[in-house]
């Protein structure tokens, strides 16, 4: 029987569709690649090019894929599940020093506070003692403020004796101050310094206060030298009040709007700070060396009994650039 045209080619489509459907449905009959049926060029195949990575045997030896917790992307010899948590920084992995408060778990043990905290006494022989345990008062494994606080006025300093003093946040690295006391680094580092060290960029000062002399509170204010901008008529405190303030409001919260803690940072350290264009001015000087942390408490009750009297305090504007000799 003669086949018409149109029946021929039928039979060749289905032909040809039977020697193809295997590639098509069935993942068995596909020959991998690199296995005698020839690689197929990079980027060729749909797939993008290089075959993924396997571990175990290699190709054809049972190897599984691996994946991101397999991997070491920074070469800090630890994965993702051998517990790195940043992968892709070599400073953070399980066996990174941490370092307290700047934000990065560096250890990766869910926690920006490392094991301890060191304090380095700074003699020939540096003492390194656990500060935790001798400051931790909650037990939370981190010193708070109120800590170092409350340790600073037992003491100036933690591995020798040390008169009380009063604490000081640093915000400038070229700041300096006493003589004797500890820095507690925003790191979670805390040493002792003496009269040559200086501060760091940030962190609290415990800052040694003079030998108390059992000085009452208006005996402390004349010996530090408080009568030289606050002197006013008996039983009155001179307050300056600027043109911009309404001068009865001011005097009259004077006292609510200051703390204790706040009086006796001021009584210590000075009133520091910069002009609107930029020039730094000092207010008063300091007096941790002239009164002893007693004392200054002692000041600051005798000032509440005071009642304050505003005078009118104009600051002055800033003197004009010296213009270069010709």
């Amino acid at each position: 029987m003669t086949q018409s045209p149109r029946s021929t080619l039928l039979a060749l489509a289905l032909a040809s569709f039977a020697a193809f459907a295997p590639g098509c449905g069935d993942d068995e009959a596909v020959t991998p690649a690199g296995t005698g049926g020839g690689e197929s060029p990079a980027g060729t195949d749909g797939s993008g090019g290089e075959e993924p990575a396997v571990t175990g045997s290699g190709a054809g030896g049972g190897g599984e894929l691996v994946d991101d917790e397999d991997s070491d992307h920074d070469r800090d010899g630890f994965t993702p599940r051998e517990g790195d948590c940043d992968d892709f920084n070599n400073t953070v992995h399980p066996d990174a020093e941490e370092r307290n408060l700047d934000g990065v778990d560096s250890n990766c043990d869910q926690s920006d506070a490392p094991v301890k905290t060191l304090v380095w006494n700074g003699g020939p022989e540096p003492d390194l003692v656990d500060a935790i345990d001798l400051m931790d008062e909650d037990g939370d494994g981190q010193i708070s403020l109120a800590e170092f606080a409350a340790a600073c006025a037992k003491s100036a300093s933690l591995t020798g004796p040390a008169r009380p003093g009063v604490v000081q946040i640093n915000s400038s690295c070229s700041h300096s101050n006493s003589c004797r006391g500890m820095v507690y680094q925003s790191w979670n580092e805390l040493y002792e310094h003496a009269c040559r060290a200086m501060n760091g960029c940030s962190g609290w000062s415990c800052v040694e206060t003079a030998e108390d002399q059992d000085r009452d509170g208006p005996t402390a204010f004349k010996a530090a030298t408080c009568d030289h901008c606050h002197s006013g008529s008996a039983g009155s405190f001179g307050v300056k009040v600027r043109p911009t303030e309404d001068m009865a409001t001011y005097v009259a919260e004077f006292w609510e709007r200051r703390s204790d803690r706040y009086l006796q940072s001021i009584i210590a350290f000075g009133i520091d700070g910069v002009h609107p264009e930029g020039y730094a001015y000092s207010n008063m000087p300091g007096s941790y060396h002239l009164l002893s942390l007693a004392e200054i408490d002692r000041l600051i009750a005798y000032l509440r009994t005071l009642t304050p009297e505003g005078k009118s305090f104009d600051p002055l504007a800033p003197a004009d650039p010296i213009e270069p000799s010709p």
